[in-house]
Order: structure tokens, then C-alpha cells, then sequence
């Protein structure tokens, strides 16, 4: 399926979602930086809160841009078992405070201190654009 951009994708996909979830209490989560704009747009349809999750990505120690695992800014983390035990373990330390640390930044600059939304007995509906660059353009 292909979209104008993401403010047209966003505005179908609350609209899909308003026939789900019109008449519940929802939280929306955007994924920055391309969820986000997309997020915006379901939260007007279905008149939700909206927040943000701010994941961060931590590279190989060799190739950053091969991702070993996700981490998110209260220190949840996702990831390639088999490569987190072969990297050393105070570097992932590191890896992990240093994208823990700009993770909790980022949530500073883009929310500006607004609260988060209460999830509690709501539903909680996760955008992103879905979109990666991979190689070169």
C-alpha cells in the first residue's frame, strides 16, 4: 500500500483503527522520528493521548550500524542473545548508559515536560512508520 506521505498514512490508519477502537480508552504510542508524525494522526481519530517510546538502537562495537539490540530509556532491553554474549561486558555497560542517557535526553526535548498518560485499563496502540534505510541511497 503505498501513501502521499505520513500525515496521509496516519490519517487512514486512525481511520482504521477509530472502527476498532472508537469507543475504548486508548493510549497512542509514536516511535520517533517517522511514528510520530503518524501517531499524531491516529491520536486525533480516536481522540487518545498520545506519548512517545524512545528506543534506542546499540551497534556492534565493530559495526554500529549492525544492531545487536534495543534499549529503551528505563533500561528495558531487546536483543540478539547470541551477540550480546560474545561483546565485552563493560563496553555493553557503557553502550547500554550512553543510549539509556540520550533516550531519557530526547524525551526531555520533544515533551518538554508534559506528563506521561496513565496506560492503566486502556488500550495501548504502538505506531511507527516501518520504515529503515538499509545500504546506500
Amino acid at each position: 500500500m503505498f501513501f502521499a506521505n505520513r500525515t496521509e498514512a496516519g490519517k487512514r490508519l486512525g481511520e482504521a483503527l477509530a472502527k476498532e477502537y472508537g469507543n475504548e480508552e486508548c493510549v497512542v504510542y509514536g516511535l520517533p522520528r517517522g511514528g510520530v508524525v503518524l501517531a499524531v494522526e491516529v491520536a486525533r481519530y480516536l481522540k487518545a493521548p498520545l506519548d512517545l517510546i524512545i528506543a534506542r538502537k546499540i551497534g556492534h562495537p565493530y559495526h554500529e550500524e549492525y544492531g545487536i539490540a534495543a534499549i529503551a530509556e528505563d533500561g528495558h532491553m531487546v536483543g540478539n542473545q547470541y551477540e550480546l554474549s560474545k561483546v565485552d561486558p563493560e563496553w555493553l555497560k557503557k553502550a547500554k548508559e550512553k543510549q539509556m542517557h540520550e533516550a531519557k535526553r530526547r524525551r526531555e526535548t520533544y515533551l518538554q515536560g508534559l506528563k506521561t498518560p496513565s496506560v492503566e485499563n486502556k488500550v495501548a496502540i504502538i505506531v511507527d512508520d516501518g520504515i529503515a534505510k538499509i545500504g546506500r541511497a
